[in-house]
């Protein structure tokens, strides 16, 4: 198996401009990274600092979070959340110039917390239609959206938790679009008290991304509870083709 780098917690302490160049001389050829602009549509500048820092290290970006809100204020996305639609609708274009620009073609889209003006069906009815609408948007060049399950802890009025949830959700909304599917996450489903071996045996017809950090710190793997060796070992032995991304918090700089 080879891994890609989350530039946004492995390289977190770094400038982002700086993160693709650190990960490339640790030996990472392939890179995923978080939104970390603090808007749907950042200055152009800092947008082309970004793709060139990912050009000249000669990494490929293979995945992309959306713009997921404040998140320092405790949002974590916008596709449920009915009062955002142009700011959505936004998010959506630029991952679209950004995967134009430099290749990447998954991207993980957060839901958004549930709000308590509207109701938990009204919420997922939106987030319906607002992922549909960004699985035609990159299908021309062949993207897929991800959609996450998040810990309860931290995460309280986010409504996707184990995985199941969310098949539920792509079997009911998808409206049988094949690019919609489940972004595996050790460290989440680990916290919510998923049994990963059975649910990834599962859930593996939805999964098209996997993400890999220890729990309950999300500290690289080894560090916390998780058998990470009986659970590579699953994922070896199944029929899963899609990525393996670190993403955890290292200890030191």
């Amino acid at each position: 198996m080879t891994y890609a780098a989350n530039l946004s917690t492995m390289y977190g302490y770094l400038p982002l401009t700086g993160r693709a160049a650190a990960a490339s001389a640790d030996g990472y050829m392939r890179v995923e990274s978080w939104w970390d602009f603090d808007s749907a549509t950042p200055p152009q500048q800092e947008l082309d600092g970004f793709a060139e820092s990912l050009e000249w290290a000669g990494v490929e970006l293979i995945a992309l979070n959306s713009h997921g809100g404040d998140r320092a204020a405790g949002e974590r996305g916008l596709a449920s959340l009915p009062d955002r639609e142009e700011e959505f609708a936004a998010s959506i274009a630029a991952i679209a110039a950004m995967a134009q620009r430099v290749g990447v073609k998954k991207f993980n889209v957060a839901a958004g917390n549930l709000d308590q003006r509207f109701s938990r069906e009204e919420q997922l009815s939106v987030a319906g239609r607002r992922y549909r609408y960004a699985a035609d948007l990159v299908a021309g060049f062949g993207g897929t959206i991800l959609i996450e399950p998040l810990s309860v802890a931290g995460n309280p009025d986010y409504p996707f938790r184990n995985g199941y949830d969310i098949a539920e959700f792509i079997d009911r909304e998808a409206e049988g679009r094949t690019n919609i599917g489940l972004l595996f996450d050790t460290f989440h489903l680990t916290n919510n008290g998923v049994d990963l071996n059975a649910t990834w045996q599962t859930l593996l017809p939805y999964t098209k991304h996997l993400q890999l950090a220890d729990a309950p710190g999300r500290g690289a793997p080894g560090t916390g509870s998780i058998d990470f060796p009986g659970f590579l070992a699953a994922v070896e032995s199944s029929d899963y083709q899609g990525e393996i991304s670190l993403e955890y918090l290292p200890a030191t700089d």
